[in-house]
């Protein structure tokens, strides 16, 4: 019987045991493929969420330093200038908004579809419209910031974006400032390295609007509706992930991060076939490694079986009893992967410290773009303009803050106002700077304040004083703009002095006008007095008078009494109406007022006099004005009216007074010649007058009165002819409340 070869028998068991020990490294490769190819599924989509995250963060900041642009430029002085300040601003909104490639808009509240300013045309050029729903119409709603998405603005072929700021004087919103946000800058923002996936990036403005669109290995691309429902598809939450139809129609991987401050949606998408890229072909790397790694440790061990069993093969006839020796292949195996590990794990930490390096030299640059914008914005401002932490200590001041401190601004930085300004001073300012922090709520006030640059001299400033919020909406402090308006109210004092001189005047002309009827009726009276106080002391003179002589007496005495009270009547009205040197307001009743202005005008005409009809049945007529610079209006327009009709058979004058809802409309009737219409457009503009030698500042004055007691005046052709003048003055509350 023939002896088996040993070596048959160990090379059996060599080759049972080299693949016991390559199949689980055959399944320990098949499962970390796997593993791979999820997690690089997971980077992928952390990926596009952090480009989102990084491009809603760069949009955001665009769309903050553009409402700190707008919000600078609405306190601007010339827009309380009229045409002349709107052309001084038109100048200054030029220059500080066109380097943005944009311009800006302003309207007032209550024209709000007509544009007073546009840097975008010349000055004089026709203005269009604007939008009815637009941002300056909801940035005058809310008094906040409003952002709209694009839409073709008036007098532009293009889909623009807007953002919207109101415009406050005194608290009270008197307009707004619109600027557009050209597409292309918010595009541009959208292009930022974001690895090896993502190639398209949106901007949506809910509901369903679309801001801007880029294909990160292109250009913009033009993207004018987003199918129906997709904002909904993303819920609430202000970031996540999701797979479907992009807003251009093509499946994709998506992440979306929220704009804090518009709401706007940025949207970061990769197409399936890119996302397959992205994992598929490093995991097949990883298989096919793993395979060759698998067929060259088979070789290895083929060869190495086939090495140990040659010297074996030859041993066996020599000695047939010698044992079998050990192989230990799996620890080559182990060491084989440890050095492909130890070799590809720098180069990965490599390649990502690359890119991270990358993204904060991009990112660091955005942030001293942003500062250098804010700077510049700041000095041109010619208000002090200044930012403190949340512990009150100045962190950003412009220059004109430098030269009212009397300070360099390295040595206000990192100060609170304790160490720059008087101790009283700055107690106060704490306390407001601390209230404004906590409330949350715009601040605005007016004070006089002696400053470090002016310590000679107290000087009135108007400050407005906001929270200062970061990223998260938290209050991190406060930014604060103040001007001088020394000089302006110094400016409003003298023009406050020199419309009462003129209204002085316009009083004394009307009286001079009205003397001699005053006169001629003032006589009457006196005359017929002196007539029965002679007619009296007559009667009494006998030595010894009857009882009908004392009685006609006293009769004539009563009525030399009247007479004399009825020319006290006359010249108590004209007294009233020279008036006091100084206005004063109280509750007065319209009714007996244009009572006693009709007289006093029927007075000074005498017999002259044309009938006057009065409608004063509406009663609770009580407003809040000056009695004095009322008549004086009645008794203008009721002069005007007489001069109107002089000559004519018909001199029929109504005036009637009545109430409708919380105002008092007073109108004043003539059947005159009335006037032409290009007249009454500018009727109640200074030195327009219809009278050869009239001034033309009576109804200028008139107009001024009645603004200033918060009404209206407008003049109209009557239904018959003639011209009716119309007075809208609001009830006083305590008329609203009877």
């Amino acid at each position: 019987m023939r002896t088996p070869k040993p070596a048959r028998s160990l090379r059996r068991h060599l080759l049972r045991l080299a693949v016991l020990l390559l199949a689980p490294a055959i399944l320990l490769g098949g499962w970390l493929t796997f593993e791979l190819a999820a997690r690089l599924k997971s980077d992928t989509e952390e990926l596009l969420a952090g480009g989102a995250r990084a491009r809603a963060l760069a949009v955001g900041r665009e769309l903050e330093a553009a409402v700190l642009l707008l919000q600078s430029l609405a306190t601007s002085p010339h827009l309380d200038g009229g045409e002349a300040g709107y052309i001084a601003f038109h100048a200054q909104a030029r220059e500080v908004v066109a380097p943005l490639g944009s311009f800006a808009i302003f309207v007032r509240r209550e024209e709000p579809r007509r544009q007073l300013v546009n840097s975008r045309l010349p000055i004089g050029a026709a203005l269009p419209s604007m939008l009815e729903n637009g941002p300056a119409g909801e940035a005058m709603r809310s008094g906040s910031p409003a952002f709209l998405g694009p839409v073709v603005l008036p007098g532009i072929e293009q889909s623009l974006a807007s953002v919207a700021v109101p415009v406050r004087r005194h608290g009270e919103v008197i307009g707004a400032l619109a600027m557009p946000i050209q597409p292309g800058r918010l595009a541009a923002l959208l292009r930022q390295p974001v690895g090896r996936v993502g190639s398209m990036g949106f901007i949506l403005a809910p509901p369903d609007r679309p801001v801007a669109s880029l294909a990160l290995a292109g250009g913009m691309t033009d993207m004018r509706e987003v199918p129906a429902g997709f904002v909904e598809r993303l819920g609430d939450e202000p970031r996540g992930t999701l797979r479907g139809p992009a807003p251009d129609g093509q499946p994709m991987l998506m992440a979306f991060e929220r704009v804090p401050i518009s709401g706007w949606i940025v949207i970061l998408g990769a197409t399936r076939a890119q996302e397959r890229a992205a994992w598929l072909a490093p995991a097949l790397n990883a298989a096919l490694l793993g395979l060759i790694l698998v067929l060259l440790l088979a070789l290895l061990t083929a060869w190495f079986i086939h090495r140990l069993m040659t010297p074996l093969s030859g041993l066996t006839g020599e000695m047939p009893g010698l044992p079998a020796g050990s192989m230990r292949v799996a620890e080559f195996e182990a060491l084989a992967v440890a050095v492909a590990e130890s070799r590809s794990a720098p180069l990965r930490e490599a390649e990502a410290s690359r890119a991270l390096v990358a993204q904060t030299i991009a990112l660091a640059r955005e942030v001293e773009d942003d500062r250098q914008l804010l700077r510049s914005v700041m000095e041109s401002v010619p208000d002090e303009i200044f930012v403190k932490d949340a512990e009150l200590r100045y962190v950003m001041v412009n220059r004109e803050v430098t030269r009212v401190m009397g300070r360099a601004e390295r040595d206000i930085l990192g100060q609170t106002d304790d160490a720059l300004l008087l101790p009283e001073l700055a107690r106060t300012l704490d306390e407001i700077d601390r209230e404004t922090m906590r409330s949350g709520v715009v601040q605005e006030y007016e004070r006089s304040l002696i400053m470090p640059g002016h310590p000679d001299e107290a000087r009135n400033y108007y400050v407005v004083k906001a929270p200062w919020r970061d990223s998260t909406g938290q209050v991190v402090g406060l930014v604060g703009v103040a001007r001088d308006v020394t000089r302006r109210r110094a400016t409003e004092a003298r023009l406050r002095q020199a419309e009462e001189a003129m209204r002085r005047i316009a009083r004394a002309d009307t009286l001079a006008a009205m003397s001699l009827g005053v006169a001629h009726e003032l006589n009457q009276p006196l005359t017929a007095a002196g007539n029965f106080l002679r007619a009296g002391m007559r009667m009494l003179q006998a030595e010894q008078p009857d009882a009908a002589r004392i009685a006609a007496a006293r009769e004539a005495m009563r009525e030399a009494a009247a007479q004399a009270l009825r020319a006290g009547e006359i010249l108590r009205r004209l007294r009233d109406f020279i008036g006091r040197g100084e206005t004063e307001q109280r509750l007065v009743s319209l009714g007996p007022l244009v009572a006693d202005g009709v007289a006093l005008v029927t007075v000074a005409q005498g017999a002259a006099a044309p009938a006057i009809s009065l409608d004063l049945a509406a009663a609770g007529c009580l407003v809040m004005a000056d009695e004095v610079q009322l008549q004086q209006v009645f008794v203008n327009l009721l002069r005007n009216a007489i001069e109107a009709t002089e000559g004519l058979e018909e001199r029929g004058i109504v005036v009637s007074l009545r109430r409708e809802g919380g105002r008092a409309l007073l109108s004043f009737s003539d059947a005159g010649p009335g006037l032409p219409a290009e007249v009454r457009a500018r009727l109640f503009q200074p030195f327009v007058t219809t009278k050869e030698h009239g001034m033309g500042i009576g109804l200028s004055i008139c107009r001024a009165i009645v603004e200033a007691h918060g009404g209206r005046i407008a003049a109209a052709r009557g239904e018959t002819g003639g011209t009716v003048i119309r007075i809208e003055l609001p009830l006083s509350e305590a008329a609203l409340a009877a």
